[in-house]
């Protein structure tokens, strides 16, 4: 009995990627983006001692990089038939197949090691920290969704 193979069949078994889905993932991006940069117009000074923007900000990291992850791994699995198992190995895989650029994934592999922090450590965040990184690296989510629509509208 041959084995299957799924390159072989390839045509037979490809699967379109679904762009309103994916869309739906940048609009959630976009939509948190807005509202954390509206919030760091404030200093931080102004932001660590308010808890509630605080808290904002970083349940809005955490959305924003749920939202990546899916939107990854749905490409991963439609476009390459890649499972993913971590969070982690999705940006890896975006990068190894070059649906994020080599200085996004290097820009944004900082924030998945924080994001992974602030899911399972919160208590060992330092705010001032998180502020400053934050506010580094805000424009790094329009630039994914940038490149995330150059890999669905400009693939067959």
């Amino acid at each position: 009995m041959k084995a299957f193979d799924l390159n072989e069949n390839k045509e037979r078994f490809f699967v379109e990627l679904d762009n309103k889905r994916i869309e739906t993932y940048l609009d959630e991006i976009a939509n948190e983006s807005m509202i954390m940069k509206s919030a760091l117009e404030k200093s931080d000074e102004e932001i660590v001692q308010s808890p509630l923007i605080l808290r904002g900000l970083k349940y809005s990291i955490v959305l924003i990089s749920e939202a990546i992850a899916n939107a990854l791994q749905h490409i991963l699995a439609k476009k390459y038939h890649i499972s993913i198992t971590g969070y982690t190995q999705c940006f890896e895989n975006a990068h190894q197949h070059s649906i994020i650029s080599e200085s996004l994934y290097k820009r944004l592999k900082p924030f998945v090691s924080f994001r992974n922090m602030l899911v399972h450590q919160y208590w060992r965040i330092d705010d001032m920290i998180f502020l400053a990184n934050l506010r580094e690296g805000i424009d790094d989510f329009q630039l994914f969704m940038t490149e995330i629509h150059e890999e669905i509208y400009s693939s067959p």
